[in-house]
């Protein structure tokens, strides 16, 4: 696996330049219009990098997933989902490193290899940061109708959560 990455990349790469060169593209110009771009989208979401992040530490700082998880432990049995999980599935579509963060954290309290551990590794795996991820995307665009795309992203977290769990349970108990 390790020679066929080697090489898919490197072939890639001449293929576009190929391609590039076939098509009588100025390939050089092409890249640095296409960074020049790449920075001002970066410049233009920044601000809305900031105020996620601002808002993820501010719902942290403020106990905000403990009352989450204490309500939502109720339904959580209800569905056979550890109670463990609840804080990794509430963050999850908050921010994807306070996600692993807390995987981290549920790693060192139920072990590695666990059951726990395995379903929370394929929630982190199975699910986007969807407020993260929208608030790029749209802010970058500036979209302000995101009418449908916040319940429809939920919708797929939840079902990804229930998801990872099921098929957890089924191939490893």
């Amino acid at each position: 696996m390790d020679l066929f990455s080697s090489i898919i990349v490197p072939l890639i790469i001449l293929y576009i330049v190929v391609y590039g060169k076939m098509r009588g593209v100025d390939l050089y110009e092409s890249f640095i219009k296409g960074a020049l771009d790449g920075l001002k989208t970066a410049w233009t979401i920044t601000p809305y990098i900031i105020g996620i992040f601002l808002a993820i530490g501010v719902f942290k700082a403020g106990r905000g997933i403990d009352m989450i998880e204490f309500i939502f432990t109720p339904i959580a049995n209800l569905m056979s989902i550890p109670k463990e999980l609840i804080g990794l599935i509430i963050i999850k579509p908050l921010s994807g490193s306070g996600a692993l963060g807390m995987y981290i954290e549920l790693v060192q309290r139920v072990g590695i290899d666990s059951l726990i551990e395995k379903m929370g590794s394929t929630i982190v795996g199975a699910s986007e940061t969807i407020f993260y991820t929208m608030a790029i995307y749209y802010g970058s665009l500036k979209i302000k109708n995101t009418k449908h795309t916040l319940p429809c992203a939920m919708i797929s977290h939840v079902t990804g959560v229930i998801a990872s769990v099921f098929i957890c349970y089924i191939l490893f108990t």
